[in-house]
């Protein structure tokens, strides 16, 4: 039996078809918030998690709609939202206010768990939920003499987080004794180091380089980079988004350095800012030990830059 009893006209209510399927949200939020340009159906159906034929079906609906352009021809189309409309301009502002939504929740969390002493070794989400109701699961790295007690703590702190957001967050400790192996590459990090025992080797190694040898090593990685951001401007945007949410708290020393690459960011095109990675200028040199496009890379562009 079909639910819906009348039908409704698309010119009046076009938010019906934009927004009624899981794969439109999902790809006007990839357009909306990941890319400053056109993204090939199969970037699309990747960074939305969708098969490349559902990608694809939706993109043609959406593209009938007319709230979404295509630009090229043949095999090469490419898709990006028309920002021109103001419709659309206010479902980017949606998806905007959804993702601030979000790292408000995560700023917030961090903020609690670095108001308790002693401090953990780590905190991370350990898993979100996926359907509404559901807990958001925190787990945390702390001393067997200090863990019963912070979790304590932390569980009284973070009742009215719950009340704010109507959630519910369960709380998972563990010593180093007990923690069990994780995919770090699937965690969120939100408080201090968790290192696998493969990384914690790596992290060694790189501690024994000399200087001449960590400036060679993070000169490649940056020559890696600047090809990656060629290939995907979307980087781009990622970098700008992780400053601005560094910046919103006190950096330290590091806040200089920060509010120059923002500069640069904003100013630089992608042909001048790749340039400006392999450059050998003192700049360049001095800027590339905080790189903000490392913090931002997943998984996957982490193996194919052998990061």
């Amino acid at each position: 039996m079909r639910p819906i009893v009348s039908e409704q006209d698309p010119l009046r209510y076009p938010l019906n078809e934009l927004l009624g399927t899981g794969a439109h949200v999902r790809l006007l939020r990839v357009m909306a918030n990941e890319v400053d340009g056109p993204l090939t159906p199969s970037d699309a159906a990747r960074r939305a998690g969708l098969t490349l034929p559902g990608a694809q079906k939706a993109l043609r609906k959406l593209y009938k709609s007319g709230f979404i352009s295509r630009v090229g021809g043949g095999r090469k189309h490419q898709y990006e939202i028309r920002k021109s409309d103001r419709l659309m301009q206010i479902i980017v502002e949606l998806f905007q206010a959804e993702k601030d939504r979000y790292e408000n929740l995560l700023t917030i969390i961090k903020k609690e768990i670095e108001n308790i002493t002693p401090y953990p070794h780590a905190a991370w989400l350990q898993s979100t939920s996926e359907s509404f109701g559901e807990p958001l699961s925190l787990g945390l790295l702390h001393e067997t003499r200090h863990l019963t007690n912070y979790l304590r703590k932390l569980r009284t702190s973070l009742n009215q987080v719950e009340n704010d957001f109507d959630i519910t967050i369960e709380l998972e400790g563990y010593t180093k004794a007990d923690i069990p192996v994780l995919k770090l590459d699937a965690l969120t990090l939100l408080y201090g180091t968790l290192l696998s025992p493969d990384n914690s080797a790596q992290q060694q190694a790189k501690n024994s380089l000399t200087h001449l040898e960590k400036d060679k090593h993070l000169h490649e990685l940056s020559r890696k980079l600047a090809k990656a951001i060629e290939q995907d401007t979307s980087l781009v945007k990622r970098a700008k988004d992780h400053i601005d949410q560094l910046l919103k708290k006190d950096q330290g020393t590091a806040t200089r350095d920060l509010m120059e690459w923002r500069d640069i960011l904003n100013m630089y095109s992608i042909q001048r800012l790749s340039k400006f990675f392999t450059s050998s200028s003192e700049r360049s040199n001095r800027l590339r030990q905080s790189n903000p496009f490392f913090a931002v890379l997943n998984p996957d562009e982490r193996n194919q830059l052998n990061l």
